[in-house]
């Protein structure tokens, strides 16, 4: 019997380095990683694979975060998915507004506090565990030590 289906994770960065490190992480906990580097890559990612999560750059060239989260929202398929804005202006509380007004379940700044950020997307895994068991593979993943940024 095989054991408790990943958490996937969506990562959306134009910058390959922020991925790699965020991916890495998100694997150290268990969980599976999809990524896009640009805004039209998301869209297609996160329609085709509904991942259990999205964590949205959202300074990108072609098509920004915020545009991105807007189509997300704006289609049934990806319209309950749960989206953490990143933000190298996260702490502006005006951009942290807009974010959450355009359907971001949470905003983080720049540089990413990784501890901080995952254990913000486990939360948000546990408030959605109506969806397919995510609490129970959230509790399966393997745990690192604090004070890893990016």
């Amino acid at each position: 019997m095989s054991g408790p289906t990943p958490v996937r994770v969506l990562i959306v960065d134009d910058d390959p380095d922020q991925i790699e490190v965020l991916a890495a992480f998100a694997e150290q906990r268990g969980w599976a990683v999809l990524s896009a580097r640009d805004g039209p890559e998301a869209l297609v990612v996160a329609a085709a694979e509904l991942p259990d999560l999205v964590l949205l750059d959202i300074t990108m060239p072609k098509l920004d975060g915020r545009d991105v989260l807007s189509e997300l929202r704006r289609h049934p398929r990806t319209a309950g998915l749960a989206v953490v804005a990143v933000s190298g202006r996260g702490n502006d509380e005006y951009v942290r507004e807009n974010l959450l007004a355009l359907g971001a379940a949470e905003v983080v700044a720049k540089p990413v506090d990784l501890v901080a950020t995952f254990d913000l997307l486990e939360r948000l895994c546990q408030g959605t565990g109506a969806r397919g068991g995510l609490t129970d593979r959230i509790s399966s993943g393997v745990r690192v030590s604090r004070g890893h940024g990016i």
